[in-house]
């Protein structure tokens, strides 16, 4: 049997703290650690030599004092294997392309459904990443601009498809905005995924903004 994630919460909001506990207390598969209302009392906590791992942070950005932004060198530092989950009302582009660039394996919406939330810890756990989709068609917009380099990494239909799938579209609907057909998309969608060896949208737009391309 998988033991649990172990999940740690940094969320200056006690009422929505709680209720994420809550979740987690209710959901099969997870199991809640600690709660910290700050950065800075987390920045301390990880300076303990009883530190606990923890397998996912969920972390805010809008703490008191510093951004949750500090903290994830900290963590990535101290705890090499836990994975950040950034949790937060900010859907602020350029907020959310520092944080990819800084190495966090997601980034969601707190007025996300509550089964979206699930998920996102599930998936980001299982090794994957996550952006929320009010987000990622705008981040891919970067992606899809002109580039004359002669060393650019996807066709231009292929980052026509990529932002038509970021946008929420399937591969049906992208096949009849672009007029071609779905086995085109399919192949287009291979090829992409194979280019920035990732295996799904939120991966591959994350791994664009890691390789410098966004």
């Amino acid at each position: 049997m998988n033991e649990p994630v172990q999940i740690t919460i940094i969320e200056d909001n006690q009422a929505y703290a709680k209720s994420l506990q809550q979740v987690i207390d209710c959901t099969p598969g997870m199991k809640f650690r600690h709660l910290f209302n700050s950065a800075e009392l987390f920045a301390e906590y990880l300076t303990r030599k009883e530190i606990e791992t923890t397998d996912l942070i969920l972390l805010d950005l809008h703490l008191p004092g510093k951004n949750g932004l500090t903290l994830v060198p900290s963590i990535q530092n101290a705890l090499p294997d836990t994975k950040i989950l950034i949790l937060t009302q900010n859907d602020d582009y350029l907020t959310t392309l520092e944080a990819i660039r800084l190495g966090v394996h997601g980034y969601i919406l707190k007025s996300s459904a509550i089964s979206d939330i699930r998920s996102a810890i599930y998936d980001v756990h299982d090794g994957g990443y996550i952006i929320d989709q009010r987000l990622s068609g705008l981040l891919l917009h970067t992606l899809t601009a002109e580039d004359d380099s002669e060393n650019r990494m996807l066709s231009e239909r292929e980052s026509q498809a990529l932002k038509l799938m970021a946008m929420g579209y399937v591969k049906k609907e992208v096949a009849e905005q672009m007029g071609v057909s779905y086995r085109t998309v399919a192949q287009y969608t291979e090829r992409i995924y194979s280019k920035l060896q990732v295996p799904n949208i939120a991966a591959a737009i994350a791994t664009a903004i890691r390789k410098g391309l966004i």
